[in-house]
This record gives C-alpha cells, sequence and structure tokens, in this order.
C-alpha cells in the first residue's frame, strides 16, 4: 500500500508538471517527447513510444525514446496488431507480464529480446489530430515506486494527456493563463522566477546543483531607433529559436527586456558555457547574413549551491559576470 501511495503522488506531481508545461502552447510532439522524458525520469521506464494510427490503415512509431533504431524498423515491419487491438479493447490500459505471457504473443518475439525489459503498458490515446495513438511503454520490474497498481496510475495521466490535446477549452484557458512572452514565445520573468525557487528547493533537498544563465543583447536600443521595434522585435524571436533548438526539453529559458535568462537543472557551469559558445555562434552567423551585426550577445554563469544559497545571489552574481563579459568584448561568456 505503501508504494501505491508512491506512485499516486509521482503520478500526481507529474500531472502537474505536464500542466506546466502544456501552458506553454507546445506542439504535440514536444508534448509526448516531455511525457517520454518525464516518464524516464519519474518511474523508471525504459522505453516509451508513441504509435501513431492514421485512418485506421498504417501503425507506425511517430516519437520513441529508449530503443534502436533497429528495434522501430522491426516493429513498423511487422505492428503487433494483436496487442493494440488488445489495447483498443481495453476499458483502461492494457498491462502484460512478459515472462507470462511470452507464448501469446510469439509472432512479436522480437518485443522480448530484451533480458532487462520484463514489463509492458499500453493506452490507447485518441486525439482530435489523428485517429488515434497508442502509448507502449517497457520496463524493469515494477515500474519504480508503483508495485502492481500502476495501471490506475498510469491511466489517469494518459486521460489528462487526452483531454489537455483534445479540448479546445482547455487549450485555450492554458493560453489564457500561460507565463509566455509573447515576443520571443520563451517564458516571461515571472514565471522564471517561481521555477527558480522551487528548483533551488528541490535541489537543497537532493543535495544537486543547478546553473543560470543570463544574456543580454548589446546595441538593441539603438537598431530599435534606425529600423523599428518590428526589427527589434524579429531578432529577439530569432535569438529565443536558437536558444530553445540548443536547450534540453526540460531547462527553462525566459525573456525580460533587452536579456534572456536560462535555468539548467542538473547541469554545472562548464557544460552551460559550451550550450551558450554554440548559441552565440548560430546567433551571430544570422546576424550576419541579415545584415544586422550591429547586435551582439554577452553572457554571466552562476550556479547555485556553489555561488550563493539563494535565488538573489545566484541572479546578482550571474548579472555581475554578464557585466564583466560585456566589458570584455562583444560575444564573451563569464
Amino acid at each position: 500500500m505503501e508504494e501505491y501511495r508512491k506512485c499516486e503522488d509521482l503520478g500526481y506531481i507529474f500531472i502537474n508538471e505536464l500542466l506546466e508545461f502544456a501552458n506553454q502552447r507546445k506542439q504535440v510532439e514536444e508534448i509526448f517527447h516531455f511525457v517520454n522524458v518525464g516518464f524516464e525520469y519519474t518511474f523508471g521506464a525504459t522505453a516509451i513510444m508513441f504509435i501513431y494510427k492514421k485512418y485506421n490503415l498504417e501503425e507506425k512509431i511517430e516519437i520513441s525514446r529508449g530503443v534502436s533504431l533497429e528495434y522501430v524498423k522491426k516493429f513498423n515491419e511487422n505492428p503487433p496488431l494483436s496487442i493494440l487491438k488488445e489495447i483498443k479493447s481495453a476499458r483502461g490500459g492494457l498491462y502484460i507480464d512478459f515472462k507470462k505471457e511470452h507464448e501469446k504473443y510469439s509472432e512479436y518475439s522480437f518485443l522480448f529480446e530484451h533480458d532487462n525489459v520484463a514489463e509492458f503498458y499500453g493506452y490507447e490515446l485518441k486525439t482530435a489530430y489523428t485517429d488515434s495513438y497508442f502509448v507502449i511503454m517497457y520496463s524493469v520490474p515494477g515500474f519504480k515506486n508503483c508495485g502492481n497498481e500502476k495501471t490506475g496510475v498510469f491511466d489517469t495521466i494518459f486521460s489528462v494527456l487526452a483531454y489537455i490535446l483534445n479540448s479546445n477549452k482547455c487549450v485555450q484557458t492554458m493560453r489564457d493563463c500561460s507565463q509566455i512572452d509573447y515576443v520571443s514565445g520563451l517564458n516571461n520573468f515571472k514565471y522564471f522566477h517561481e521555477k527558480l525557487f522551487q528548483e533551488m528547493q528541490k535541489i537543497a533537498n537532493e543535495k544537486g546543483i543547478l546553473s543560470l544563465a543570463l544574456i543580454s543583447i548589446n546595441q538593441l536600443n539603438k537598431l530599435n531607433s534606425i529600423f523599428g521595434h518590428s526589427a527589434g522585435d524579429k531578432n529577439i524571436g530569432l535569438i529565443a529559436n536558437i536558444i530553445k533548438k540548443h536547450i534540453r526539453i526540460f531547462d527553462i529559458a525566459a525573456r525580460y527586456g533587452n536579456k534572456f535568462i536560462i535555468l539548467f537543472p542538473g547541469m554545472d557551469k562548464n557544460p552551460v558555457k559550451d550550450i551558450l559558445r554554440t548559441i552565440f555562434s548560430e546567433v551571430e552567423a544570422n546576424f550576419k547574413n541579415e545584415n544586422q551585426d550591429i547586435l551582439s550577445l554577452n553572457a554571466g554563469v552562476s550556479s547555485f549551491p556553489a555561488d550563493g544559497n539563494n535565488e538573489r545571489t545566484v541572479l546578482d552574481l550571474a548579472e555581475g559576470h554578464r557585466i564583466d563579459a560585456r566589458r570584455k568584448s562583444k560575444w564573451s561568456i563569464v
């Protein structure tokens, strides 16, 4: 019973995080990817995939994590239609113990090739965008912290996911309540500040780390005075898209004024600086192509808890490093 309560608690936390992520008006593929990553880290699933079924004509793996390309190829060449049919007819999710039911699904022997994979869970996720998706999850025994009562928790999570993807009212409500900066498409600073506080509390309890990068756009006001604010907004959007391209799905990026700020949970300063150099290189190339090289970027990086024991100290240090970088030269990172 204790394990079940733990699983329920994890499920409740996961649903809240999923709703927060959906609030950011993410694309369907991004939401699925978030679920992929979240299940691996939260429940210990070794592989999860979304199988796209279109108009009853074909089934293929659309998005997957933790499975090899060869495995995906085998799956797509010979979709396990009998399993998908069982998922479709199941009132909730379908749970299979591989060891007990190996013979029943012998025509799909490749499903059982990996000795460490012992369990299977499937759920039909109907959405307004397609005929349906089937969620397929493989795991080591037990689905971490979930005991034997996992299916009820997972059914609830995927029901919430289906609701998010289907309900126009829900989507509109999420947009109205979102914490998005409309120019960049990133989070605004209010949302970022709330997440920073939450992540610091989590890290203080779990003895982890996080890093924070503060990026400034230099000469943006001068560009606006010459070409107008639409040119400035265009470049803000360009930088934001490049940032989103190079950070992880669970990193948190926000914009306020002429600055961007990014939170990197679980990452030290040196790898963060490597990511920033990649971002800067691509942004600089785009500025030159668009004859906008009047602009440049600088960044300061700090970490918690190494550089301070509260959010204000860490933010102030990142700002100090950003100022030092700007004094040093264009495109510098400190």
